[in-house]
This record gives structure tokens, C-alpha cells and sequence, in this order.
């Protein structure tokens, strides 16, 4: 019966004779109001989808550089079929998905879902930037990778999974760090000498890099579709597509160094940079297709996961603001006026010679990476086998792990102390008198965590960072700790 109703919605929505046996007619007359109002979205949405739509995004489309003479294969019409008979793709759409090229910046959370839609889409050429090899670290969120290409570079993962989806889709590789030495080669070299990049994706996790990206974007006229994550919330937005705002009109000035946690230090729900993704892939799609209404331009969507709501900021174009000609050293820009210097803060041009600042490696694990080294430690620095040894000789320091209280959960040195994370240790925290270790998970919080104790008072002398922390204790004294 239920069979039978729904073949008579559907021969309403399309006008088709009408064949449903007598009782199915009876139900269907004495329906209830919202069975009425069922029947009316059915052949509104047909209407939508199904006629008016398609002549204006085939006139759209075909008043682009699209060859109408490059036919889809009989395997590619079959693979596209679904979005051959949407009305806002069509083939002349789906010719335009094909001829199309895109770069991702970025093959981890956010790259590996929107790399994976984009092939499946038939974007026609995909570029990816990416340095760092697969880790076990990375399973739980960059799904493009699997358990088999594991010290795999992440490139080449990609490009094996890419080619697996879809075997139309031409993929050009870069298994390089994008800064600012190479960010306007990449970018101005496109797929290919006659097949300029269309739109440009951030799947950064690090603010230097978001910059960088805007930046360049901006010298270049080319539009990107930017997001960021952490724990259980996530932003994305479309920049500088046909002038309107970009990433410094949402954020014109980094936030000061630690006031936001990196995926590592905050967590980030496995989940969400699979939803942000696929968001930027629709984006992405739309730009294609030319589908300017709706774009996220001038507004930031921000997706809650707890709440399961979205909500948007408004983003206005500053007038006064300087227009982008040059790039800079954005590990500088990022680092705050500590990091400022004569030097620091001056403008580069794109084919600046590189020098020995601080890289803006693209890592899931900020963590692992101390950016500032401007500064002069003046506490004990002590490696885990220094730290073996004074212990076994009968050192006795009162150990202070810095970490989250989540992190000391999954694994901790066996005679820790006490846990109070990096922020918001303080002197009360610790013994008026004796020696202190303190450790992280790689040494770099936890020599943040000392200067902030030598801010409020304690003694520099007390106080010794593990170096390299609960990371390089594993590997250099008890492998049988889990790393994470």
C-alpha cells in the first residue's frame, strides 16, 4: 500500500496520468492538511529542480569557456548521472566541474573530506600541498588516509586514494612546506602552464599559514574558501571572490601567541573536520558552477556540534585597510610584538631568499613546534636521560606536568606530582622551596610554563623543563608508554 501512495505522489508532482487503484485515490482525497501541503512542496521542488533551474545555469555556463564540443564518455555520463539531471549542473555543469582546478593547502582534517567530494564531484584537476607524512595520530580525522599508508607522505596517500575514487580526475602534487618562499610559485604556476588554479582551499591548521594564504590569494585575484576547527567547533567562510572580504576582515590581527590551543593541545571531535570539509567542497562546487547566490561571502558560518546549530558572523571590507602587494614574515606576524623586530616585521618580496626564521610548517600538532625563540631561557633545561640519572642518584624534585588533565589520562610519568595546565600554573602550585620538573607532552609548553612561574616569582633556578617531554621519554627510556 505504501508502495502505491508513493506512486501516486510522484505522478502528482509530474503531472503523469493518474493509475493508483480506487482505495489508494479515496486515502489520497481524504488526506489531512499536511499530506496537501506534502503533495504542493513535491511539485514545487520538481518545478525547482527539475525545469526552471537548468536554462539558467545552462546560460550561465555556456557563456563561460566551456567547450560544448568536449562530450562526457559514456562512463563518465554514468558515473555524473546524478548530477546530469540536476537541474543546476547538467552537462554543461558537469563540463565546467571537469575542466575546473583546484588547490588544497593542506591534506589532513579538513583537506582529506573536501578532497574526497571534489574527485567524486569530477573536479578535472586537483593540486595538493602538503610536507608531512602519515601518522596513526591522524586516522581518527584525516579519513583520505588509512592504516596502510602510515610514514606514507601525505601527497602521495592522497593522490593513491584520489585515483582509486575516480580515475578522471588528474592529480598534480607538492611535498613541500607552502610559505612564503613558495606560496606565489605554487599559486602562479597552476595546474599547468594553460590550466590556471580556479579556486584555492584552506586545509591549514596554524594562523601564519591562513595569512600566508590570504595574502597571496589576494595578490593573485584568486578566491579561497577558508576554515578552522577545534574541539567541537568550527568556522568557514568564502574570501576575496570577486573583491569581496577576506581572512584580515574577520581576524586583522592574530590573536596573541597561546591565547588558542592547537588540535593537539584543545582536541578536535573526529567528526567535525569532516563537516567543515564537505562545507568547503559545496563552496568550492558552487564557485564552479558559477552559483554566486548563497556564497559565503561577507558572512563567517560557525557550526556548534554540541548545540547542532550553525550561526554567522558578518564580515564587513574595510575601506582604509592597505591593499596586499607584498608578502611578510608571517611567523613574525603570528609571534606578537615579542617576535617584532627591525627585521621581523619588514616586508619581504614573494621571491625572498629564505632565511632561518621559524618555519610555517602545516602540522595537526602546533604542539611539537616552539615558535618563539626570541626569548633566552634562564631556567634548567634536562634531557630524559640526565633526568634517569639524577633521579637514580636521589634526586627528588616535585614533578609538575603542565598538560590538560586529559592528556595525563591517557599516559604520565609514574612520580608526577600534580596537574595544572601551562596557562594557568602558579607559584601556590608548587612547593615554596626544592627543585621542580616540569614536562608536556614535547617540551614546549612546558618552557612556557616555566617563564610564566619565573613571571610570578619563583626562582629560575628551581626549575628544570623536560626536554622534548612525555614524547622523547617514550622513545629514549620506556617504549612501552603509549604516544598519542
Amino acid at each position: 500500500m505504501w508502495m502505491a501512495i508513493i506512486i501516486t505522489l510522484c505522478a502528482t508532482a509530474y503531472h503523469l496520468p493518474f493509475v493508483a487503484p480506487l482505495t489508494v485515490s479515496k486515502a489520497f482525497i481524504n488526506r489531512k492538511p499536511s499530506q496537501q501541503y506534502y503533495a504542493k512542496d513535491i511539485h514545487q521542488i520538481s518545478t525547482r529542480y527539475g525545469r526552471q533551474c537548468c536554462s539558467t545555469t545552462r546560460t550561465r555556463l555556456q557563456s563561460s569557456s566551456i567547450n560544448e564540443d568536449d562530450e562526457l564518455s559514456n562512463p563518465e555520463i554514468s558515473r555524473y548521472s546524478r548530477h546530469l539531471v540536476l537541474g543546476d549542473v547538467g552537462v554543461v555543469g558537469q563540463k565546467a566541474l571537469k575542466k575546473s582546478s583546484v588547490l588544497v593547502i593542506g591534506a589532513g582534517g579538513l583537506g582529506s573530506p573536501c578532497l574526497l567530494y571534489l574527485a567524486a564531484a569530477g573536479v578535472g584537476h586537483i593540486g595538493i600541498v602538503d610536507a608531512d607524512t602519515v601518522d596513526e595520530s591522524n586516522l581518527q580525522r584525516q579519513i583520505i588516509h588509512g592504516t596502510s599508508t602510515v610514514n606514507v607522505a601525505k601527497c602521495e596517500s592522497a593522490k593513491q586514494r584520489i585515483n582509486d575514487i575516480n580515475p578522471y580526475v588528474n592529480v598534480r602534487t607538492y611535498k613541500e612546506e607552502f610559505t612564503s618562499e613558495s606560496a606565489m610559485r605554487i599559486l602562479d604556476d597552476g595546474y599547468s602552464d594553460t590550466i590556471p588554479w580556479d579556486v584555492v582551499v584552506d586545509g591549514s591548521d596554524n594562523f601564519p599559514t591562513k595569512y600566508l594564504i590570504n595574502d597571496s590569494c589576494s595578490i593573485l585575484g584568486l578566491p579561497w574558501v577558508y576554515s578552522a576547527i577545534l574541539a567541537f567547533e568550527g568556522q568557514i567562510s568564502t574570501f576575496n571572490y570577486k573583491g569581496g572580504t577576506d581572512y584580515r576582515d574577520l581576524l586583522p590581527t592574530p590573536p596573541p601567541p597561546g591565547d588558542v590551543p592547537s588540535c593537539a593541545e584543545g582536541g578536535v571531535l573526529g567528526v567535525l573536520p569532516g563537516t567543515m570539509g564537505c562545507l568547503q567542497a559545496t563552496e568550492v562546487v558552487k564557485i564552479i558552477l558559477g552559483m554566486d547566490k548563497g556564497l559565503l561571502i561577507g558572512r563567517c558560518l560557525v557550526f556548534d556540534a554540541i548545540a547542532m546549530k550553525f550561526s554567522e558572523i558578518g564580515l564587513t571590507k574595510s575601506p582604509d585597510r592597505e591593499q596586499i602587494t607584498e608578502l611578510i614574515d608571517y611567523q613574525g606576524f603570528c609571534a606578537g610584538p615579542k617576535s617584532s623586530s627591525s627585521t621581523t616585521q619588514e616586508k619581504k618580496p614573494a621571491n625572498a631568499k629564505k632565511d632561518n626564521a621559524p618555519s610555517s610548517r602545516r602540522t595537526m600538532d602546533e604542539a611539537l613546534i616552539d615558535n618563539d625563540q626570541t626569548k633566552t631561557d634562564v631556567f634548567n633545561a634536562i634531557s630524559p636521560a640526565d633526568c634517569i640519572e639524577k633521579l637514580s642518584n636521589g634526586w627528588s624534585p616535585w614533578v609538575l606536568d603542565v598538560r590538560l588533565q586529559t592528556e595525563n589520562d591517557i599516559v604520565e610519568l609514574p612520580f608526577t606530582d600534580i596537574v595544572v595546565p601551562h596557562r594557568t600554573v602558579r607559584p601556590d602550585h608548587i612547593p615554596k622551596d626544592g627543585e621542580v620538573l616540569v614536562y608536556c607532552k614535547a617540551g614546549v609548553r612546558g618552557k612556557k610554563a616555566c617563564n610564566r612561574l619565573i613571571e610570578l616569582g619563583v626562582d629560575s633556578k628551581r626549575l628544570y623543563n623536560l626536554e622534548g617531554g612525555i614524547l622523547r621519554w617514550q622513545k629514549e627510556v620506556d617504549p612501552q608508554m603509549p604516544r598519542y
